[in-house]
């Protein structure tokens, strides 16, 4: 996010947020049929290494290749221009801030509620969905390999959907960057409570639907809110602002996790899709109720 703030203008960060947010989508995409052929053609402990190699390879080309605008030297002194001609002169600021300062200020809990509520629907498509499928599905490993990364090219598509509609609300309807945000936001997830009736439909396909569904719905919000603290805060909060946020995030997975097992046992799979879908309900009222928009200089 601290790359997007740095090397976009301000009304091209929803779309080219979404670009960079495909790649979690894409990466879980392949992993279902990738891991299910490690584990076929190998064992288990392959599909960890081939994983984990294809990590070590990114850190690599990142050091490589990465810079920013203003130290990279294959950047024409017109793109330059044109960046920063795109930046708001209101967010710029300079030194690193404290993380006092960011947790006193009240759009970071703006954003970081609404991602603590938000980021249980993609931990759900990540590490409950083979789960899921084996348990409720009566699915086998070429079965989820054949099957479960749909969820994932729609989360793919939902991706580019939000900075879509925050765009076009600005271009066509005058509506406030700030505004489109949460509008789109809010498109998502109205779209998520599809996942609510996921346990309630008999056909395994109709649920798989449904799942792509509640994928590509949580993106669209997702990178909406993700995007948000290039918007919110100056530069050289980004970084931690959207660090911070994401813990909070992780968080909220982790807290849902645990409550998972407890809520499988005793009401099963259909109060938990319920539970995703009005998580996120509450996750846009947040976000409409908390976040003001900056003032300009």
């Amino acid at each position: 996010m601290k790359a997007i703030s740095e090397w976009f203008p301000a009304r091209e960060r929803g779309f080219a947020g979404g670009i960079f947010n495909i790649g979690a989508s894409v990466g879980s995409m392949i992993a279902a049929p990738l891991v299910a052929w490690a584990i076929l053609a190998h064992s288990w402990q392959f599909a960890f290494v081939l994983t984990g190699g294809i990590g070590l390879v990114w850190v690599v080309l990142w050091l490589l290749f990465f810079n920013s605008p203003s130290k990279h030297q294959a950047l024409s002194e017109e793109e330059r221009n044109y960046i920063l001609s795109g930046q708001e002169a209101h967010l710029a600021g300079v030194g690193r801030p404290s993380v006092t300062s960011v947790l006193k200020q009240r759009n970071f809990w703006g954003i970081a509620l609404p991602r603590f509520l938000a980021d249980p629907t993609w931990g759900t498509l990540t590490y409950w969905l083979p789960l899921y499928l084996v348990d409720e599905r009566g699915f086998d490993l070429k079965s989820i390999a054949l099957f479960a990364w749909l969820p994932f090219l729609a989360a793919d598509v939902g991706c580019l959907t939000g900075g879509t509609i925050a765009a076009t609300l600005q271009k066509y309807f005058s509506v406030s960057l700030i505004n489109a945000r949460r509008f789109a936001f809010t498109i998502g997830a109205l779209m998520m409570t599809a996942v609510a009736f996921t346990g309630f439909v008999e056909s395994p396909y109709t649920a798989i639907a449904l799942l792509s569904v509640a994928g590509f719905a949580h993106q669209t919000l997702s990178v909406t809110v993700i995007t948000m603290a290039s918007d919110l805060f100056k530069r050289n909060e980004v970084a931690t602002v959207a660090g911070m946020a994401g813990t909070m995030g992780n968080l909220g997975l982790t807290l849902f996790n645990l409550a998972i097992g407890v809520l499988v046992a005793t009401a099963g799979y259909s109060g938990f899709f319920i539970a995703l879908a009005v998580l996120d309900l509450i996750g846009a009222t947040v976000l409409w109720t908390l976040v003001k928009e900056p003032r300009r200089a």
